[in-house]
Order: C-alpha cells, then structure tokens, then sequence
C-alpha cells in the first residue's frame, strides 16, 4: 500500500546518516509516497541551522515535506523561524520539541503565534504525565491540530482516551512502541482519520511501523485511510 509517513527525520544517530539520498531510499523501499520529516540537529541543539537544512532537502526532493523545529525555550528564536518557514506549501507544519512541560506559558506563547498559519503542530507525547500535559492544552487552542507522536508511548490507552474527547488530537502511535492489538484497540475507540502512520526513521525501523499496520486485525480500507486519507485530511491537502 502506497502512504504518507508523517515522522520521519533528518540526521545522524549513532548508527546512521539519514541524509537525502538515505531518506529517499527509506521511502522508496517502505513504499511511501511523501515523508514528513524534522531536523535531529534542530530538535537537540540548532534551530536555525537544523531547519536550514530541512529546507534544502525539501526543496530538492518533491517527495519531502519539512517540520520546522520550534522551542518554547527560544521563544525570540521560534518565531522567526515560524515566520521564515510556514509560509511555504513545502513545510506541513510545527514540531515542538522541548524539555520543558508542554503545559506552560512559553508553549502557549508559541501556540497563540501559530494560530496565524493554520498548520499542525507535532509533539512527542511519551508517557502518561505527557498525555496530561497534552489534554491541558489542546482544548485551549481547539482550532489548531495537535498530532500526538508516540501517543503516550506505554500509556497509549490513555492517549486514545484523551484523543476521543478532544477532537482536535491526533494519534501517531507506531512510534510509541508495538504492542500486540494495540492499533486494532485504538480504531475501537477512534475512526481511522483520527489516526497517521509515522515511522521514527533512523531512530527506528520502518519495518516495525510498517509491521504494526499489516499485522493489525482492521480492514485493509482503514489501513489504507491511516496511510494516505488521514494525512490528506489532516494537512488539509497541501499535499
């Protein structure tokens, strides 16, 4: 089945260089259409220069689409990165990475600027405290939508929990850990549009991802609306 993977990322680990001709590679071997990817560098030190970088690639490769990396502990820097960035077709939105609670002023400063640009913001919800931090906040900002990537990560049933009460919450669970059932439990308690595929490239394999969709007891039409339907829906076919 043919897909959009919605976190992927731009980068070395100590393992592997996720450079342009790696992540094209990835793609084409996972069978994805387009991938959605933030910069490591931006995540864990440079801003500026992490989203530089996603720019070049998304600008040679029209099978990418960029995060810019925001820091609500930077928030002079955050902000003009959002404005240099968002305006371009060719990033899908906002990757928030932080050390700090999710549920906080500096967040909510960065959130109300975003409000202009009408894009999805991705944060990495890892556990239960996570979770919390997340149903906090979401409902402040209900015309924004808020992609939980890892959806609670062990605490996954909380999250979707959380997720059928607030509905601007989407989950990206693959990168969350690949428990048995898990996503067939998640579509019990959501519909599929509610639910984005994300691999976590280099960090993990996209054959876990990819294993978590086909191994699940759901239809192959919800398979395919995780895939590509929910992400056309979600970034409101900027694709």
């Amino acid at each position: 089945m043919p897909g959009i993977d919605i976190n992927a990322y731009l980068g070395a680990t100590l393992w592997t260089n996720a450079d342009a001709s790696a992540l094209a590679h990835a793609r084409e071997r996972a069978r994805f259409d387009k991938i959605f990817v933030s910069s490591l560098l931006a995540v864990a030190a440079d801003l500026e220069a992490g989203n530089a970088a996603v720019k070049a690639l998304v600008d040679g490769d029209e099978h990418v689409r960029g995060w810019v990396t925001v820091n609500p502990g930077l928030p002079e820097l955050s902000g003009e990165q959002m404005k240099k960035y968002l305006g371009s077709a060719k990033f899908a939105g906002v990757r928030i990475a932080t050390s700090q609670t999710l549920d906080g002023e500096p967040t909510r400063d960065l959130l109300n600027a975003l409000r202009r640009y009408s894009k999805p913001i991705l944060m990495h919800v890892q556990n239960g405290q996570q979770v919390r931090e997340l149903a906090n906040i979401a409902p402040e900002f209900n015309t924004l939508k808020f992609i939980a990537g890892g959806a609670g990560g062990d605490d996954w049933q909380d999250c979707m929990l959380v997720a059928r009460r607030i509905t601007n919450i989407f989950l990206e669970p693959f990168t969350g850990g690949a428990q048995a059932g898990k996503l067939a439990a998640i579509l019990q308690v959501l519909k599929p549009h509610r639910v984005l595929m994300g691999t976590g490239y280099p960090n993990q394999n996209p054959g876990v991802a990819l294993g978590l969709l086909g191994d699940a007891a759901i239809s192959d039409a919800d398979k395919q609306t995780i895939l590509t339907r929910s992400p056309e829906r979600v970034f409101d076919l900027i694709l």
